[in-house]
């Protein structure tokens, strides 16, 4: 799920970055905040002045829930990638549940803070916009507290209540976040609807709605235990935040270690595709190299049986010493081999001639063919290791 401001449950950074700093906003999306903050507070200043008779004397009131909200919007746990997970959201649910829409939208609005504005990084513009649509969506689930006359104290149906008012606080917000993301990226709303929730939509909706399920649950301790009760409510928040904290932590531990262990699966097939290609060059090099003096030593030898066995030993003489030198050429041909092997981590004849027959061995096996334009380089063996990798992912691809 995601919000504009860190106040409001769930949001997705990407949009939090969006809607917090408004020094890479385009004008469109200026225009479009100070128009929508504009008419919020209009509305929220006709709804407060309606309100003006229930809100006599109870400014210390609303004062001690805007500083819980407040206290409790400092309170910011990431879920997943690029999804963040506020504890305010149930302190201004319940505030919405107990008092005049006036009271809650007042409380939301003076419990609203980004982080971001404490460092610096949010225009004031930007801070009205984001208080604004946080209170018009608390507005919004008090109105339906309001139509649904509902009773603080009647469990369980101050729970499904609070389930129906959570929704409509976050269709409010979505709304605003959809259209930010669309007006700044040119998405389609389908698009910015799936980025509200985050890399793991399932968990953030079940984090949504169990933070939207504690509302009534405070709204219950205050009416039993007053302002020290709301006081006491940051306790069980903030081990709650504990103990999220501590399972993202886990679970971003669990995605390193499938991260590392998905690396080292990939290198244990790029090894055994390289001692593949080292074979494949070794081959090439023996058939091409070594081969053809041991053949020809072959067929001497068939040369010098023929001449035995016809009696012909005066051709020995002519045909011996070709043998002979067919012996070294094999041999220096073998010795020319295993000393590249030696020198080269690549194969006998390096990289371009290992490059050469990796292609060569592709095309055998139905490849397109390809045109080649080699030059030898000097460098370490790690350095023309990587190059030849580089090739060989161009090759292959």
């Amino acid at each position: 799920m995601a919000t504009t401001t860190a106040s409001d449950g769930l949001q997705n950074s990407g949009v939090q970055n969006s809607t917090t700093r408004g020094v890479d906003d385009s004008s469109v999306i200026r225009i479009f905040q100070l128009a929508s903050s504009l008419g919020i507070l209009v509305f929220l200043g006709f709804l407060i002045v309606s309100e003006r008779a229930n809100l006599d004397g109870s400014l210390p009131e609303i004062a001690l829930w805007a500083a819980v909200a407040l206290a409790a919007d400092l309170m910011l746990v990431r879920v997943g990638k690029g999804v963040t997970l506020t504890m305010s959201l149930p302190v201004s649910l319940a505030a919405a549940l107990l008092f005049a829409p006036g009271f809650a939208a007042i409380v939301a609005f003076a419990g609203c803070l980004d982080p971001m504005e404490v460092r610096g990084e949010s225009s004031v513009s930007r801070a009205i916009f984001n208080r604004a649509q946080v209170a018009l969506a608390t507005t919004a689930a008090a109105f339906v507290f309001r139509i649904g006359d509902v009773n603080a104290a009647a469990w369980p149906t101050v729970a499904l209540w609070s389930l129906v008012a959570l929704g409509a606080d976050f269709a409010v917000n979505a709304a605003f976040v959809v259209l930010t993301i669309v007006l700044r990226d040119k998405a389609s709303p389908l698009a910015a609807v799936r980025l509200l929730f985050g890399s793991a939509p399932a968990d953030s909706t079940v984090l949504y709605i169990s933070m939207g399920l504690v509302a009534p649950l405070i709204a219950a301790i205050y009416l039993a235990a007053g302002g020290w009760g709301l006081l006491f409510c940051l306790v069980p928040l903030a081990l709650a935040r504990g103990g999220l904290v501590r399972a993202e932590r886990l679970h971003e531990a669990k995605e390193r270690v499938a991260t590392k262990d998905e690396a080292l699966r990939r290198s244990t097939e790029s090894v055994g595709e390289e001692r593949r290609d080292e074979r494949v060059a070794l081959a090439g090099e023996l058939h091409d190299e070594v081969l053809p003096p041991l053949f020809k030593v072959h067929l001497m030898g068939q040369v010098l049986k023929e001449d035995l066995d016809a009696g012909r030993l005066l051709d020995l003489d002519s045909d011996l010493p070709e043998l002979l030198a067919a012996t070294a050429a094999s041999q220096a041909a073998v010795r020319h081999l295993v000393d590249h092997l030696r020198r080269s981590s690549l194969g006998p004849d390096g990289l371009v001639g290992t490059i050469r027959l990796l292609a060569e061995h592709l095309q055998s096996n139905g490849a397109p063919p390809v045109d080649l334009f080699l030059e030898d380089l000097a460098g370490s063996d790690e350095a023309l290791l990587v190059l030849y990798q580089v090739a060989r992912e161009a090759l292959t691809n």
